[in-house]
């Protein structure tokens, strides 16, 4: 009997051991062991770019990247508005309603989501089926969120926002008034604590100047990766010590991909590339997003302006020939014996060929109107001053001539300042000046042209004044006369 009793009972502890053996998922005795590897697609600076221009980028083409690659988070860091009419006409409704199809996760609030105004922008993120982040931003948009948590494939992602300090330069000031800006790493120190015990591995979605970002990576060694926009010029990836650092340019003309994969729910591995966005077959789907706002402006955009010689491009070191003809139009515009323009304010070139109202809208995207108004020479002299601050560029001009030296310390490198008869700049003496609201308002930090007398803000768009220019002359170059010189 006691033998037969001792059979029963093994037997049950085997039956015990079969069912619990498979009554457990498949792999979860070696879980921890087992390689997780999650995907991120990303864009920045897109800039209301959703068609292809000069054979590059096009939303529709960025969908076909990023679909075919299966990706886990897509995400974007900041910027996507402002700089075409397409997207411009609508306050950015279709740049939402594409990203909306993409897929679209994460996006981080750049300067420019606040072009349009504040409301519109409420308008958006309330249409975005995705949030928008910045921490370091107090606004009455409380649509702008923080951070969010995403848990994919059992690691739990930890993304948060954060926008430029310089905002208030950076946008036109009468949209950001009342928008508090935060300092970065003050408000990472703050809020890491709250998104650490709630993630497992931390992503900084930053629009942030370069000095910002290499602050961010030096202060947080434990955040390994930055998916960062705002400076045009840099791509990535790169790295900052052991920081990760990727962005992909403007206008869509890349797509970045990273691969990190992970042991335990701790990074093992990251590697990052750049898509170029060409010879892309467009998504069916963005494209019939785009169609029915495509067939409301594009009898304007394909209006004929003018004709290119050859391409008429600008730059933010040194004197361009766009950037003269956009000083030389305000100037004859307004009859004024000098005139000022922020080339951040520039933001595209003119190409080789036929000039459509189209292509100068993208010169000069921005709702800026031209501005008269006097200053003395010596006001002149050092609102020229702000053109060698690396973040704000040389200032485009008409109607004067200027001599920097880099080697001498920023409020003294403008070193010869004349007419273009070659008289001398005098201190005391009055001069009319062409100008833009933004500037007029403080924007790129330009504030001593509101210490100006006789203000007088002409309503006239700045585009506006650049076609009727090309319009009057049929045709224009790539033409320099050294009105802008750059001693290194």
């Amino acid at each position: 009997m006691a033998l037969k009793f001792a059979r029963i009972l093994a037997v049950r502890r085997i039956c015990l051991f079969v069912l619990v053996f498979i009554g457990f998922p498949s792999g979860l005795w070696f879980a921890e062991e087992t390689p997780v590897h999650v995907v991120i697609m990303h864009t920045n600076d897109l800039h209301g770019q959703l068609l292809p221009r000069e054979g590059m980028g096009g939303i529709a083409e960025i969908s076909t990247i990023i679909r075919s690659a299966k990706p886990d988070l897509i995400v974007d860091a900041g910027d996507v508005f402002t700089g075409t009419f397409l997207s411009d006409e609508f306050k950015g409704a279709p740049t939402i309603q594409a990203m909306n199809k993409i897929g679209y996760m994460v996006g981080t609030i750049g300067n420019h989501e606040f072009d349009y105004g504040q409301d519109a922008l409420r308008m958006r993120l309330r249409e975005s089926r995705f949030p928008f982040l910045s921490a370091n931003l107090q606004s009455p948009v409380t649509e702008i969120k923080k951070y969010i948590i995403v848990n994919v494939k059992g690691v739990r992602f930890g993304f948060i926002g954060l926008t430029t300090e310089e905002l208030k330069s950076k946008s036109h000031p009468k949209n950001v008034g009342d928008v508090t800006v935060l300092d970065t790493v003050k408000t990472l120190e703050q809020l890491l604590p709250e998104v650490r015990r709630r993630s497992d591995f931390i992503v900084a979605m930053v629009h942030l100047e370069d000095e910002e970002e290499k602050r961010i990576a030096s202060a947080f060694p434990e955040i390994r990766l930055i998916i960062g926009g705002h400076n045009h010029e840099v791509l990535g990836p790169f790295w900052l010590d052991q920081t990760l650092v990727t962005k992909t340019g403007v206008s869509g003309r890349n797509v970045g991909r990273i691969d990190l994969q992970f042991e335990g729910k701790k990074l093992a591995k990251v590697d990052a590339k750049l898509i170029p966005v060409t010879k892309v077959r467009p998504d069916p789907d963005v494209v019939k997003i785009l169609e029915p706002f495509n067939e409301k402006v594009k009898m304007k955009m394909a209006e004929p302006v003018g004709e290119a010689l050859d391409d008429v491009g600008y730059s933010r070191t040194m004197e361009s020939p766009l950037a003269d003809i956009v000083a030389d139009a305000f100037r004859e515009k307004a009859k004024t014996q000098i005139a000022l323009q922020n080339v951040g304010g520039i933001r595209a070139k003119i190409a080789k060929g036929r000039i459509t109202w189209g292509n100068v809208f993208e010169v000069l995207p921005f709702q800026n109107t031209m501005v008269t108004l006097k200053l003395t020479g010596a006001q002149l002299k050092k609102t020229l001053e702000r053109g060698l601050v690396p973040s704000i560029g040389i200032a485009a001009t008409s109607g004067v001539r200027v001599q920097y030296d880099r080697n001498k310390p920023y409020g003294q490198q403008v070193v010869a300042l004349q007419l273009p008869d070659g008289t001398p700049v005098d201190d005391s003496k009055l001069y009319s000046i062409a100008t833009n609201d933004f500037v007029l308002a403080g924007g790129d930090g330009f504030a001593e042209i509101a210490e100006g007398s006789d203000i007088t803000d002409t309503g006239i768009f700045l585009r506006d004044v650049l076609v009727d220019y090309i319009k009057t002359r049929r045709t224009i170059s790539p033409v320099l006369d050294g009105r802008i010189t750059v001693m290194q």
